[in-house]
């Protein structure tokens, strides 16, 4: 047997507490978690205990994790404006970066990013954990019987408190509502729309139209994000997100082919969150493979994110969500505010 990847975890706050851990538990055989760095000591203190990391292997400065630890792998859930910064120093140690999402705030960075990859010849991959939820790896699947996608839809809309600003106490909140630190409702909520509805539509997106703006939260950062999206084959999409407009159904995106319709409740793993449009049959709902496993708990995708990554390192394989694929979501998101500045549609060849 393959021994499990050693890895090393940069970032140790709310989302590797509810989420990442959870990936990492369900994987005894591919991933051991040995060696952590946050600078906040209460989530060393927690997450360490989560996986019985040793008080030496607990640091407060991700680089003396990358200089000492003998780690095969790194994750970084930090905030989104040192995710650059900190990849280029994973791949100056030549271990294999998974970032969270997204994989820079700028396209500059990204490209730096990119860069150092390819120049140290690491393994990188961001995640885009939607993808991998049950739901829609077999609404994926679903569209090889469905015909030629010629138009999709996303949306994402959801009511952030009154309070949501860069003044906040909680600090996942202060980041995520302020410019300087990458936050904004396109680039922390929309950026999961957009990848998921442009994976059904199986066409890179070319041109984007948008208006990215802030219309009601005390934030200098957008609340509200529309797109339309020109697809390379000539298809059509739109995403629509916000923090300032509730909906009874979050997260959901469709595509429309030439012989039906497919519909993806993707922030969500549950039996009912698939359905198919035929004009013989109407919308009907689809079983879902793997439901019937009490088992399986995995609502975000993280597990099967993970589950694919961990595999393709150990395998040498190309990872599941390349650093390209990740830099063209940001570019449409970058595409999207130059868009709403410059009220034209904006050519991604320009970026």
């Amino acid at each position: 047997m393959t021994k499990p990847i050693r890895l090393g975890l940069i970032g140790c706050g709310g989302i590797v507490q509810g989420t990442h851990a959870r990936a990492y538990l369900s994987l005894p055989d591919t991933v051991k978690v040995v060696a952590l760095a946050d600078i906040v000591d209460d989530n060393l203190r927690q997450v360490g205990n989560t996986f019985d990391v040793p008080e030496a292997q607990r640091y407060n400065d991700y680089r003396d994790m990358l200089a000492n630890a003998e780690i095969d792998a790194v994750t970084i859930a930090t905030p989104h404006f040192i995710h650059a910064e900190q990849a280029i120093e994973a791949t100056e140690a030549g271990v294999a970066i998974i970032s969270e999402k997204p994989m820079a705030t700028s396209l500059e960075d990204a490209d730096a990013v990119l860069e150092a990859v390819k120049r140290n010849d690491v393994p990188y991959a961001v995640v885009h954990n939607y993808l991998f939820t049950l739901t829609m790896q077999h609404g994926l699947a679903q569209l090889r019987e469905l015909g030629k996608p010629i138009f999709g839809r996303s949306q994402g809309m959801g009511l952030k408190p009154s309070d949501f600003s860069a003044n906040h106490t909680n600090p996942a909140f202060a980041w995520r509502a302020s410019k300087g630190k990458g936050g904004g409702c396109i680039i922390d909520t929309s950026y999961h729309e957009i990848y998921s509805v442009g994976a059904l539509m199986e066409s890179p997106v070319r041109y984007v139209e948008a208006r990215v703006k802030t219309l009601h939260l005390n934030i200098d950062v957008d609340d509200i994000a529309m797109l339309l999206c020109e697809h390379e084959n000539g298809t059509i999409s739109t995403v629509s997100g916000a923090w300032c407009a509730p909906d009874r159904d979050w997260g959901w995106c469709e595509v429309h082919t030439t012989d039906g319709s497919l519909r993806v409740r993707h922030r969500r793993n549950e039996p009912d969150s698939l359905m198919r449009f035929t004009r013989a049959s109407g919308w009907q709902q689809l079983d879902i493979p793997g439901f019937a496993d009490q088992k399986f708990k995995d609502p975000s995708g993280h597990i099967g994110f993970f589950a694919a990554t961990f595999e393709a390192l150990s395998n040498g394989d190309e990872m599941p969500i390349t650093g390209a694929q990740a830099r063209q979501n940001l570019a449409i998101i970058e595409a999207a505010r130059l868009a709403t500045d410059s009220r034209r549609a904006i050519d991604l060849d320009e970026l």
